[in-house]
C-alpha cells in the first residue's frame, strides 16, 4: 500500500479514501491490512511516532515531521473519506476477528485542525468514558433480576 503521494499529478490534495494506523507494530499492520482488503477497505498507512505532534492535516497532505517523536501507547484507526459503510463493516468484522484492542476514529471537519497527539488524547477519553458507562449498564441489568 503506498499512500505516501499526499497530492496527486496535478498537485492538488490527495482526498482520496484513507485509512492511517497508530501504535501497530508491523506484525499487526500486516495482519490489519489483511482484514481491510477482505472488508474492501483501503489498506492502511501507519502514523510514524515523528507525525504525533503535527496537525491531522499535515499527517494527510504533508512531508513534514517533527524533531520530538511520541511512542503510542493505545492503537487507533483513522478513517479519512472512508464511506460510512465500509468504515461500519470494518468496525462490525474487527469484533469477530483476533485484532489488537483498537479505537476507531473517522477525521471530521473538526479534528482536522487538532494535533495528533491531541485527537488520540481525546479519543482515549471518550474511549473510556464509554467503557466506564457499558460496565455500569451492565452491573445495573445485573441487578435488576
Amino acid at each position: 500500500c503506498d499512500t505516501e503521494g499526499r497530492h496527486d499529478a496535478e498537485g492538488s490534495m490527495d482526498t482520496s479514501p484513507r485509512v492511517y494506523l497508530w501504535g501497530f507494530t508491523p506484525a499487526e499492520k500486516e495482519h490489519f491490512d489483511a482484514f481491510l482488503e477482505e472488508m474492501g477497505a483501503p489498506c492502511a498507512t501507519g502514523i510514524d511516532p515523528v507525525h504525533a505532534n503535527l496537525t491531522v492535516h499535515e499527517i494527510l497532505f504533508s512531508e513534514k515531521t517533527e524533531a520530538d517523536p511520541v511512542e503510542p501507547d493505545t492503537k487507533v484507526v483513522l478513517f479519512f473519506n472512508v464511506p460510512a459503510e465500509t468504515i461500519h463493516k470494518v468496525m462490525r468484522g474487527a469484533k469477530n476477528r483476533d485484532l489488537p484492542q483498537t479505537i476507531y476514529a473517522m477525521v471530521t471537519r473538526e479534528n482536522i485542525a487538532w494535533r495528533f497527539t491531541d485527537l488520540v488524547d481525546h479519543l482515549k477519553r471518550e474511549h473510556e468514558f464509554v467503557q466506564r458507562r457499558m460496565r455500569e449498564r451492565t452491573r445495573g441489568h445485573a441487578g435488576d433480576e
